[in-house]
């Protein structure tokens, strides 16, 4: 990925969604007010004035949101890099007097482009983290006196920028590593890093190409029998075992185990790594699958993925980054998201009837259950986006996939939710510090508004026949 998308739909789009923003939050005692009736044909016109009156378009172009920026002082506030024994190899000297303020500003900038989170900043100090890397690493500003004919050099001290990882993979540290010091040095680095860096995202979601042959049951009895036989080429018995070892281990005890497990259903649902049958199979067991015997309590992969993803990690005391059981629930809740967002983008890829399976899951009680759901849990865990836009990202992928299904009962629960907002939200922290996030919430924005439209319409013109 060289470039984030430019936001050409800034006018209308985003006064309609702001429209409809509005609406969900003045919805609190469950009632949807801009649904056509005739108690509420004031806020219904309301509504549809607000989607064209250019007043609205105008100030929505003027939206803003605050730039995540790293503080640090002058060069004489910096500690001496002479009193520091060892120094890490991964470390780079700025020369040409360039202010500590703006090397930090290189390195948060870069940091949102790779869209990793940044943990903590303590004036010289900062501390960031890539689950998807499984990363976590020090930055560190300090003063090295150095011999230059330009005394005005602040005496003849420079920048050092110091990169130490305190855990994760080597390998992915010495990659982010070379772009965050290349960045820091010049203010510029090679693209061609980015794509190593970043996990492999789609291109923008698309109707399935099998949509129009949903509704012919021969077609779809022929796709999903070519499904089997590609599944029984693969050996399903053989997927089915290890599938049946990774859960025992994500239920294992011991959590480096527990998390090995994780990781591998993480990387069974990604087409990316597993080939496409293999990935669908795995997807509809995380979904909910009825052609999977329901006594097996060892493979309940869609009990197990909800449990994860329902733990609200920011109300939980005794969880703490900078712990290894803190640690632990993180990557997991992490993990869990992802595995979940893999499922629903490789079944609503999918050529063998994803799209009305994915309507038959969403429209359950699992999923919109006002307690317990996982529309409203993942609807809900949008407020933590600044704190943990990493796990937002996640969530945005899930919704991203919600809203193009446009089923219009989801569509009304997650407008009485809030979702607009949170979106909006989302939106303004993934422009601040987090590129994936702005991404996939510019996407949720553009098919949310869509998908409550068209079931403004859809509803409206049902009501019109009714009376009619």
């Amino acid at each position: 990925m060289t470039s984030l998308p430019t936001n050409n739909y800034e006018g209308n789009d985003t006064a309609m969604f702001r429209s409809c923003m509005v609406q969900s939050r003045h919805s609190g005692n469950g009632s949807n007010h801009f649904l056509p009736s005739r108690g509420t044909e004031k806020a219904e016109r309301k509504f549809s004035m607000s989607l064209s009156t250019p007043q609205q378009s105008k100030e929505a172009n003027k939206d803003s949101f605050v730039k995540t920026v790293w503080e640090i002082g002058s060069i004489d506030t910096l500690p001496n890099a002479a009193n520091i024994f060892p120094l890490e190899r991964s470390r780079v000297s700025v020369n040409g007097g360039v202010s500590p303020n703006t090397i930090g500003q290189r390195i948060v900038d870069c940091l949102k482009d790779l869209s990793i989170t940044i943990v903590s900043k303590r004036r010289y100090n900062l501390v960031a983290e890539s689950l998807d890397c499984d990363v976590r690493f020090n930055i560190k500003l300090y003063k090295e006196k150095y011999d230059c004919d330009d005394v005005s050099s602040s005496e003849g001290y420079r920048v050092m920028v110091e990169l130490q990882k305190r855990s994760g993979c080597s390998i992915n540290f010495v990659q982010i590593a070379r772009t965050i010091l290349q960045m820091a040095e010049s203010g510029k680095y090679n693209r061609h890093y980015e794509e190593d860096i970043l996990p492999p995202c789609g291109s923008p979601l698309s109707p399935p190409p099998n949509k129009q042959a949903i509704e012919d049951p021969l077609a779809l009895a022929l796709m999903r029998y070519r499904s089997s036989i590609e599944m029984e080429e693969e050996n399903v018995s053989s997927l089915f075992l290890d599938l049946k070892r990774t859960t025992a281990s994500i239920r294992s005890n011991q959590m480096d185990l527990s998390l090995l497990g994780m990781e591998e259903l993480v990387s069974l649902t990604s087409m990316h790594i597993s080939s496409n049958s293999t990935a669908l199979f795995v997807a509809k067991l995380v979904l909910g699958n009825d052609a999977v015997d329901s006594t097996d309590d060892s493979l309940d992969l869609n009990g197990l993925i909800k449990s994860f993803v329902s733990v609200d990690i920011c109300d939980e005391e005794d969880v703490k980054d900078y712990t290894f059981f803190g640690g632990y629930v993180n990557k997991m809740h992490y993990y869990a998201l992802t595995v979940l967002a893999n499922s629903m983008h490789v079944v609503w890829s999918s050529h063998g009837g994803g799209f009305g399976y994915l309507q038959q899951i969403l429209c359950a009680d699992g999923w919109l259950k006002k307690k317990h759901g996982l529309l409203p849990t993942l609807i809900d865990k949008l407020a933590h986006s600044e704190k943990r836009p990493h796990d937002a990202y996640q969530v945005m992928r899930c919704l991203n996939i919600v809203f193009q299904v446009s089923s219009p009962k989801v569509n009304l629960k997650a407008m009485e939710w809030g979702a607009p907002s949170a979106i909006y939200s989302a939106r303004d922290i993934g422009r601040s510090c987090h590129s994936l996030l702005e991404r996939e919430s510019e996407l949720a924005m553009r098919s949310s508004i869509n998908a409550i439209y068209g079931t403004m319409i859809a509803t409206e013109g049902a009501l019109v026949t009714c009376v009619a």
